[in-house]
């Protein structure tokens, strides 16, 4: 395919070579754009591929296509064949499909000067697997709210006659103990179906403009004692000026305490808690509010990356394995998203990501504790 390139006035500045087309007028479409040179480098790339991938603005510019398209070879990338390709990327705690076609690019002589690739996303549910996985967990939920209210009532009487004849032996009596070790059992029993209920019917949020900064401070403020025994010291690095974020901010505390737990716990012998905030700003409307919870543990064995939202999964004898999934399942309510990943330098890190408001918060400084 030739790409005729229109004759402009004499008088008019030639557009850079990066862009053959004026850039707003391909800001508005759907559908990716990607403009590469004769090295198959990006030198240019459209809002709508940028937010698809995730990416700040201008950051695909001089990477290789290969790692744009992961697996496309130098062939199709220049446009010479004119098949389309699915390309698979993961990206924002999601597997993506891209179904791209190239197109060669050629100058007014007819000489070739690089390519076009054009990209759509193919819906997740196009193959019916990722609306299975939604019908499972919406039955998983459904059954697990019945399974929690036939528990509880026995267990509440079980509770109480358990209590009733503890009471009974002196405080010395050893099968005062063991009864009172019945009872811690039953409470963990109870904590269980707490959590099943909160991820079969979690509670209405009740959204309203949200200052993450302070949510962020209750939440440690209640973990101040816990941070203390584990030895693990808290570092802030919040972001001046945080917009709001439209959210529920008793819920949002709750998201905060599962994940700054589940890095306490990731940190047996202690270690650093680093908490960051800031912001990932787009051409579109889609701006992000980012809270980062940073660990310095054991990190997340690489087969388990993708598990560790999964309802009831848990590598920890105590755990119940709802804590995230309820973290996630609050957190896309309010329009956003939860990622994991490894660190470099060892360690975990999970990002709480909400889309902002126009106005912002209150400044606030960047302290170290």
């Amino acid at each position: 395919m030739r790409t005729e390139v229109l004759p402009r006035p004499a008088d008019t500045e030639t557009p850079p070579r990066e862009a053959p087309l004026p850039a707003l007028v391909l800001d508005t479409l759907e559908q990716g754009v990607v403009a590469f040179d004769r090295e198959r480098k990006v030198t240019y790339a459209n809002r709508r591929i940028e937010e698809l991938l995730s990416v700040e603005p201008g950051a695909l510019l001089g990477m290789p296509g290969n790692r744009v398209f992961p697996g496309a070879d130098a062939r199709w990338l220049k446009g010479a064949t004119p098949d389309s390709r699915d390309f698979r990327i993961e990206t924002e705690g999601r597997d993506l499909t891209l179904r791209a076609e190239a197109l060669p690019m050629r100058s007014e002589d007819g000489d070739p000067i690089g390519s076009v690739v054009l990209a759509d996303a193919i819906s997740e549910t196009e193959d019916g697997e990722f609306q299975k996985k939604i019908d499972r967990l919406v039955s998983l939920g459904e059954l697990s709210a019945y399974v929690a209210h036939e528990i509880r009532n026995p267990l509440t009487g079980i509770r109480t006659t358990v209590q009733f004849v503890a009471s009974k032996f002196k405080a010395r009596d050893p099968r005062r103990e063991d009864l009172d070790d019945v009872i811690k059992e039953l409470d963990r029993i109870e904590q269980i179906i707490t959590g099943l209920l909160l991820f079969a019917r979690p509670p209405q949020a009740r959204s309203r403009p949200c200052d993450l900064h302070q949510v962020l401070e209750r939440t440690l403020d209640l973990l101040e004692v816990q941070l203390g025994d584990a030895q693990v010291v808290v570092q802030r690095d919040f972001a001046l000026d945080l917009p709001l974020v439209e959210a529920d901010p008793d819920l949002m505390q709750q998201v905060f305490l599962n994940l700054c737990l589940n890095a306490v716990q990731a940190m047996p012998q202690g270690g650093e808690l680093t908490i960051a905030t800031g912001v990932r700003r787009y051409r579109t409307r889609r701006s992000l509010v980012d809270v980062s919870i940073r660990d310095t543990g054991v990190g997340i064995p690489k087969d388990l990356m993708e598990k560790i939202f999964d309802p009831f999964f848990t590598t920890r004898s105590m755990g119940t394995g709802l804590g995230l999934p309820i973290s996630v399942q609050i957190v896309r309510d309010a329009g956003g998203v939860i990622t994991a990943k490894n660190n470099p330098g060892g360690g975990a890190t999970l990002r709480a990501s909400l889309p902002m408001l126009s106005e912002p918060a209150e400044p606030a400084g960047r302290s170290e504790e």
